[in-house]
């Protein structure tokens, strides 16, 4: 699955070059991982992969690149989500719920019954109030409790919850135990999941 080169697609400053580098060796790993993750989640409701695709850049190269698996087939950003991506430094999987989420005030309502079980989740885990940007902290339950008021009251705020590998750990060295930590991230954030598509 993913290693430590899967970074070097960030390398190449240029829209094309970086772009070639996802193509090539990123979005296949995405499609290898994509039934992986819809059997581990298991739901009797139907999920599908989106893996993003870029398509509205004609100058700056993409910072980050994903892929999402949603309720809906046709794309993911209204509905809670699992994501799973690269930034330059960073793997990470997160559950997702956005700014363009529909029925945002019941997403709200959801995530504030789910607040003290997501707080049990271990130390390896953060929460982030921007999915196109690195700002996370520890996970603890004052952090969650500030990010769902942020994301009550601020319209561009995100919700996310979930982990991260830094480029250079060691488990980049044994793609198996990326696929192992990533699968069992989406074992942990599942029952949360499944409160959030109900």
């Amino acid at each position: 699955m993913f290693n430590d080169s899967d970074f070097q697609a960030f390398d190449d400053p240029t829209l094309g070059g970086r772009m070639a580098g996802i193509r090539s060796e990123i979005d296949p790993k995405f499609d290898a991982l994509a039934p992986l993750v819809i059997e581990t989640l298991g739901f009797q409701t139907p999920i599908y992969a989106h893996v993003a695709k870029h398509l509205r850049r004609h100058k700056n190269p993409p910072m980050n690149t994903w892929i999402a698996f949603s309720t809906n087939k046709r794309g993911y950003k209204m509905n809670p989500h699992i994501m799973v991506g690269f930034w330059d430094d960073r793997l990470f999987v997160w559950l997702a719920s956005l700014a363009e989420a529909k029925e945002r005030a019941q997403m709200i309502q959801r995530l504030s019954r789910l607040l003290p079980e997501l707080a049990k989740l271990n130390d390896h885990y953060d929460v982030s109030p921007n999915h196109m940007a690195k700002t996370f902290s520890p996970i603890s339950a004052r952090k969650l409790d500030k990010q769902l008021t942020r994301y009550q009251q601020v319209k561009q705020a995100d919700f996310l919850v979930g982990r991260q590998w830094l480029r250079g750990d060691a488990i980049f060295a044994d793609p198996t135990q990326v696929e192992r930590e990533v699968l069992a991230t989406v074992t942990d954030l599942r029952p949360f999941f499944n409160q959030l598509i109900q």
